[in-house]
């Protein structure tokens, strides 16, 4: 989860707006939390007299409306249209089971600012799992102020996939979890196939102020109709960082 600072004490916030149910969508911190990554913020300060700090945002774990939020819908849409033969649809009902968070953390290291976060599905009743003709996958937007690999400054708002290099092949699909075919970069039985999801983010100008966000939903698809997709329930996630003035010498 790069590089992670731990706080004892750490009071891990909550906000699960509108599931006053037990038996309803949770959002949960993992047993053992306490030993997790959970840093709020971070304080640095650059070789050329410079102070900044990188701060969770939101601060808290935060639930996402089922079906998705009007920009998520706005790019997955456009990405990946009706005329090729895609829909998304708002599930019936909410997840019954929850999302267990290991870890939501922030991090400066050298010149890099960023964070990370990560959880567990952890299905219960007749939540969607990979079973049959049924599978699940994550779908996930990411909007900041700096693309990566581009200049500072240079906006992005995508529904992020997993990038291949030349000579692979990754379906043309919204799902994040997806790699291309014959890629060694990642551990597909690990790093985010559905039940978990884990996901680093940074940025190597700490010298500049960045904000960063990532809405990840849990989707699912009958494999006999592979591009009518149902989205569930889903959390908000980033990072930002703001840089004083040079400190006077």
């Amino acid at each position: 989860m790069g590089k992670a600072y731990f706080r004892a004490g750490l009071t891990v916030l909550l906000v699960v707006a509108g599931f006053g149910s037990v038996n309803a969508f949770n959002i949960i911190p993992a047993q053992n939390a306490a030993l997790k990554s959970f840093v709020p913020s971070e304080s640095y300060e650059l070789e050329n007299g410079k102070k900044g700090i990188v701060t969770r945002q939101p601060i808290a774990f935060t639930a996402l409306p089922r079906g998705g939020t009007e920009g998520f819908l706005a790019e997955l849409t456009a990405a990946y249209p009706a005329s090729k033969g895609w829909s998304f649809h708002t599930a019936e009902q909410d997840l019954q089971g929850s999302f267990s968070v290991t870890a939501y953390n922030v991090f400066f290291n050298a010149t890099v600012t960023g964070g990370g976060f990560a959880f567990d599905y952890i299905p219960v009743g007749t939540d969607p799992v990979n079973k049959g003709n049924t599978e699940i996958h994550w779908v996930q937007r990411i909007v900041s102020n700096h693309k990566r690999r581009s200049s500072h400054g240079t906006p992005e708002n995508w529904i992020a996939v997993r990038a291949q290099k030349e000579n692979e092949k990754r379906p043309d699909v919204p799902f994040y979890d997806v790699i291309p075919k014959g890629d060694r970069r990642y551990d597909a039985s690990s790093r985010s196939a559905p039940p978990h999801y884990e996901f680093d983010s940074g940025r190597n100008d700490a010298e500049n102020s960045h904000k960063w966000n990532s809405e990840v939903y849990l989707v699912s698809i009958n494999k006999k109709d592979p591009k009518k997709v149902t989205i569930y329930n889903g959390l908000l996630w980033g990072w930002e960082n703001s840089v004083e003035a040079e400190s006077a010498r």
